[in-house]
């Protein structure tokens, strides 16, 4: 068998392979990161051949390569792979001959590598996500300008662009309404790119039995059911509902030594995506739903309900998993 490290960057990579009696048998430097360079390198190889690469950003691309050469590669988690393989001189080549040792000794920590069709669902939530946080800047942006006119704008005024353009053209002087007038158009032009994203999403046929399974969960909504579907995957890759919770970062991190215990806050281990999702839920089912009324009773008031909110975010994490393992 022959193992393969690749040190992936958006311009160039490395490879390096080694047999099972971790000799170096190929080696190709800072080559331009593209399928022809890989299928030069691989077209040398004649043996059975395994490979990993880094989880950085720009991996889809080797990954649909290597699908379609029936390649088997491993997806290595960046973080946990920091941990166990430090070195004092750190180059391209020094990282993947590392990488290909540690395949060779079934020592790398591996990330989930989703399927592809999950994949493409994936990036059309996300991008949903990012044009929504730029049409809420610009609308926060809006709001402060027709305040220093004296101009409220209220949480309708946005469903109703054409009052909103009239409202706003008649109470501005000239050179606050030039910067209104782009502003709305930039909105509209958001607005129209996020439907595109949400009918695109909807062409996604594959899930319409997963999403109706996930919405017959309270409190979780179309949006929601998207992200859940899109982030977990296979549910079955987590052993129990607490590794569950524990990757939508629903759960302090601990740092428990000689006998003295601190949480840790703001944790960035797991899946943001997940945690703002089943934040949404949890609001909607703490303020909206019965189900969740028992919960709110056994919660002590909080400062703005945290704590109810978080223990019903919990609550529907874990009824998520039960639910969609049981079918």
């Amino acid at each position: 068998m022959i193992h393969v490290g690749i040190d992936l960057h958006t311009r160039n990579m490395t490879l390096v392979a080694i047999n099972d009696n971790s000799e170096e048998i190929a080696f190709a430097s800072k080559v331009k990161a593209n399928k022809h360079e890989l299928e030069r390198f691989f077209s040398s190889i004649e043996e059975p051949t395994q490979a990993v690469i880094e989880c950085t950003s720009n991996w889809y691309w080797v990954d649909d390569w290597f699908r379609q050469q029936v390649i088997p590669l491993v997806l290595a988690h960046c973080k946990m792979l920091k941990a166990i393989s430090y070195s004092k001189v750190k180059t391209d080549s020094v990282d993947a001959r590392m990488l290909a040792k540690l395949l060779k000794n079934g020592l790398v920590p591996q990330a989930w590598k989703t399927e592809k069709k999950q994949r493409e669902l994936r990036e059309l939530t996300r991008s949903r996500l990012v044009w929504i946080r730029k049409r809420v800047t610009l609308q926060a942006r809006l709001t402060s300008l027709a305040g220093r006119y004296n101009v409220n704008i209220e949480p309708g005024d946005w469903k109703n662009h054409p009052g909103l353009y009239k409202l706003l053209r008649s109470h501005l002087p000239m050179e606050a309404w030039l910067d209104a007038e782009i502003t709305l158009d930039m909105i509209s032009n958001i607005q129209q790119s996020i439907m595109k994203i949400e009918q695109a999403i909807d062409r996604q046929i594959w899930y319409t039995e997963e999403l109706r399974m996930l919405m017959k969960i309270p409190g979780i909504g179309k949006v929601s059911a998207w992200t859940i579907l899109a982030e977990i995957g296979d549910i079955k890759r987590f052993p129990s509902h607490k590794q569950f919770v524990s990757y939508c970062r629903l759960v302090p991190g601990s740092n428990d030594s000689a006998g003295k215990r601190k949480h840790k806050s703001g944790c960035k281990d797991g899946n943001k995506y997940l945690k703002t999702a089943f934040y949404a839920c949890g609001y909607r089912s703490l303020f909206k739903l019965q189900h969740c009324s028992e919960v709110s009773c056994q919660v002590q008031e909080t400062p703005a309900g945290i704590g109810s909110s978080n223990n019903c975010c919990q609550r529907n994490c874990e009824y998520c998993l039960a639910c969609v393992v049981e079918e």
